[in-house]
C-alpha cells in the first residue's frame, strides 16, 4: 500500500455502544424523580414510625402515672378507718347518688391511721384530681393536685350495716380516665393519643 491509498482510507466511526454510553437529559430526570419518589416513602415511613413511639411512650407514661395515684388511694381505703359519703346527697356541686347500696360520687373522704380528714375530689372545670388534707387536732389544711388530664373519675362506694346498724364501707371503686398531657415540646409528640382508664377496687382493713 502506498502512501495514496493510505491518505484515502477512512477512520472507523465509533460504534453505537459508545455512543450511548453516557445519560441523556431524559433519562436522568428521570432518574432523579424515581429517587425522589423512593426518598418520599422513606421518609413517610420513619415519621410513622416516630408518631407511632411517641404515642406509645405517652401512652406508657400517662397509665404509669394514673396507676400510681390509683394504688395510693386504694391504699389509702385499706388502711383508713371511716369513709364517706356514705348516703345520698342532692348537692349540686358534689352530688351522690344512691343504686341499691351503692353511691356513685366525684369525691371520696376518709380518715387515715393517723387520724387526719383526706378528702379526694374530682375536678371537671380543671380535668384534675385533687387532694385535701385536714390534719388530726387542727392546723393548716393542705391542698395539692394528684392528676392532671382526667376527663372522667367516679368513686363507688358499696356500703353495709355493721353490728350496730351504721352504715360502713364494704368496697370501694375507682374509675379513673386519663388524657395523656398535649402540651408537648416535639411536634410529633401531638399525635392523637388515646386516653387512659383505669378501674380498681379493694375493701377497708380496719372495719369490722
Amino acid at each position: 500500500m502506498n502512501a495514496h491509498q493510505a491518505s484515502r482510507i477512512t477512520p472507523p466511526k465509533p460504534s453505537a455502544r459508545r455512543r450511548a454510553a453516557g445519560l441523556s437529559l431524559v433519562e436522568l430526570l428521570v432518574s432523579l424523580a424515581i429517587v425522589a419518589l423512593l426518598l418520599s416513602a422513606t421518609m413517610v415511613a420513619i415519621d410513622a414510625s416516630f408518631r407511632a413511639y411517641a404515642s406509645a411512650a405517652e401512652s406508657a407514661s400517662t397509665q404509669t402515672a394514673t396507676r400510681m395515684v390509683t394504688h395510693r388511694l386504694l391504699t389509702l381505703v385499706r388502711t383508713s378507718t371511716a369513709h364517706g359519703p356514705l348516703e345520698p346527697s342532692v348537692d349540686a356541686t358534689w352530688p351522690v347518688t344512691l343504686t341499691g347500696d351503692t353511691l356513685e360520687s366525684r369525691h371520696l373522704t376518709l380518715i387515715d391511721n393517723r387520724g387526719n380528714e383526706l378528702r379526694i375530689e374530682y375536678r371537671p372545670a380543671n380535668d384534675e384530681l385533687w387532694l385535701i388534707k385536714k390534719p388530726f387536732g387542727g392546723g393548716a389544711t393542705v391542698t395539692q393536685p394528684l392528676l392532671s388530664g382526667v376527663t372522667a373519675a367516679t368513686f363507688h362506694a358499696l356500703r353495709r350495716q355493721d353490728s350496730s346498724g351504721v352504715w360502713v364501707l364494704e368496697r370501694a371503686s375507682v374509675d379513673i380516665t386519663v388524657q395523656p398531657d398535649t402540651d408537648a415540646t416535639l411536634a410529633i409528640e401531638s399525635a392523637n393519643t388515646p386516653a387512659s382508664r383505669v378501674v380498681a377496687s379493694t375493701m377497708p382493713r380496719r372495719l369490722n
